[in-house]
């Protein structure tokens, strides 16, 4: 049997995987709304002055934009979406983890606080 780019991927070829998934769509998919989220992040540079990221609300709307790409990426391309429950449990606290390791050296360093930096 052989398995062409539009077929499903069966779980007997993948380790690990709790159900079939398809190559391309996915992908393409992924492609298109990484894309579309990378050109309203060029935006925020182009039109600063747009109201749904003006003034203080730029980092916030940056901050929302990376967390949603990074999740994207790590739950379609490090197949998370396809794996057993415990191994994306064991992905997540390991990021939550370190997290909060990040949050404890900056905080050491007084970052939160204007003109205290260590």
């Amino acid at each position: 049997m052989t398995i062409t780019s539009h077929d499903n991927v069966p779980t007997t070829v993948l380790d690990g995987a709790v159900k079939d998934y398809s190559r391309d769509k996915v992908y393409v998919l992924t492609a298109i709304f990484l894309a579309v989220l990378t050109i309203i992040e060029v935006f925020t540079y182009a039109a600063p002055d747009f109201p749904v990221w003006a003034d203080e609300l730029l980092i916030p709307v940056l901050m929302i934009l990376m967390a949603v790409k990074f999740f994207t990426i790590i739950y379609v391309f490090m197949h998370l979406k396809f794996d057993k429950p415990i191994l994306t449990r064991i992905f997540y606290m390991g990021l939550v983890l370190a997290v909060l390791v990040y949050i404890a050296m900056l905080s050491t360093f007084r970052i939160w606080f204007d003109g205290q930096h260590g």
